[in-house]
């Protein structure tokens, strides 16, 4: 059973926005041009509406168990057996995601920053920095996540200096001329771009305040991640032309790459600079929810998150870097959040109104 009590509401709202904003956000403008073009940004919103609706949909079932968290939920209801057999795949998808995340970390880190350090350095640096956060108790990396929440301050002052450059306001008119359909193909993509708020279904056992408070700091995070996502996507279509956008793999980063001042001559290394701390942040939540996936180990948590990280520097390790296999890899991802995400939840939502069970019927 998990302890309860721990989480304020802005700590929560904290850790889920810190989850969500990862390395997707740099590559989506360019994804986009594939399906939405110039109403990508509409794709986003509709994305946001889409992943509101199913907000909702885990906040049902996480209220009919208040005080248990995602893999105890699936053993309450599927039995042990078949119950512990969805919580290794649950597992599987936090350590995969995990080790992906970290693979576009230092893809990014090695293209812009260190060009000639080697891949498996780059990783180990970062993995030892994150588990060493993930050993930590929850209200730690809480607190930690919320502090460097006020970076997304700097990250915006920082975009505000793209409006030095030639924008066009054309590139994103007429409104709806790529079609309905689309648009919504294209939210597909944003939906995937955003995830991390899966990381609820282990935070409403710990919350203070549970219910429809919960509710309204997950909306109200879902709110941020969305706007921001859309804040970037706009300024992206409007400084590049439609043919530039599907050449240049991470446009919220070269965006600012044409600016130069006296002391700041590189301001599009300092936004990578800033951006490594979310990324960071997302592999550590990721660790830890893979560690609370096996309900199962009785082991001491410090000697499971140690084998976790293992595990997925491992995983990177022997991956394949050229962007044919990354691409490979995010597919896998893809698959897997669709089972793990999506499905799962909704399963079992469904089978507890079959079977009517709630946690009231927990033998303490």
């Amino acid at each position: 059973m998990s302890q309860t009590g721990s989480l304020t509401n802005l700590q929560i709202f904290f850790l889920m926005i810190q989850t969500q904003v990862g390395f997707a956000i740099l590559t989506l403008p360019n994804t986009l041009q594939s399906t939405s073009k110039g109403d990508g940004w509409m794709s986003v919103l509709l994305a946001g509406v889409a992943l509101q609706l199913f907000l909702v949909i885990i906040w049902l079932l996480l209220r009919r168990f208040p005080n248990l968290n995602y893999a105890e939920i699936t053993i309450f209801l599927l039995g042990k057996y078949v119950g512990s057999f969805v919580n290794m795949i649950i597992y599987l998808y936090f350590i995969v995601t995990a080790s992906f995340v970290l693979l576009r970390f230092s893809s990014i880190i090695k293209e812009h920053l260190l060009t000639i350090t080697p891949y498996w350095v780059i990783g180990l640096l970062m993995m030892l920095t994150c588990t060493y956060l993930a050993i930590s108790d929850i209200r730690i990396i809480a607190r930690f996540f919320g502090l460097i929440s006020i970076l997304f301050l700097f990250l915006f002052g920082i975009s505000f200096f793209s409006f030095l450059l030639p924008v066009d306001l054309h590139h994103i008119l007429p409104l709806g001329n790529t079609g309905i359909k689309e648009i919504t193909i294209g939210s597909r993509d944003c939906l995937l771009a955003i995830l991390g708020f899966e990381v609820i279904l282990f935070l409403y056992p710990l919350a203070s305040k549970k219910g429809t408070s919960f509710l309204k700091v997950i909306t109200w995070a879902n709110v941020f991640v969305t706007g921001l996502t859309t804040y970037f996507v706009i300024l992206c279509i409007m400084i590049f032309s439609e043919s530039a956008l599907k050449q240049i793999k991470y446009p919220v980063i070269y965006f600012l790459r044409p600016l130069h001042f006296q002391m700041v001559d590189r301001i599009d290394l300092l936004f990578i600079s800033i951006w490594i701390v979310p990324l960071a942040a997302s592999i550590v939540i990721y660790i830890y929810l893979s560690s609370k996936s096996l309900s199962f180990f009785k082991g001491k948590p410090v000697n499971l998150v140690l084998m976790n990280s293992t595990l997925i520097f491992v995983l990177f390790t022997i991956a394949k870097k050229d962007p044919d296999s990354q691409e490979l890899y995010s597919n896998y991802v893809e698959y897997l959040s669709y089972a793990v995400v999506f499905a799962v939840p909704c399963i079992l939502l469904l089978f507890s109104y079959l079977v009517k069970k709630r946690e009231k019927e927990v033998s303490y």
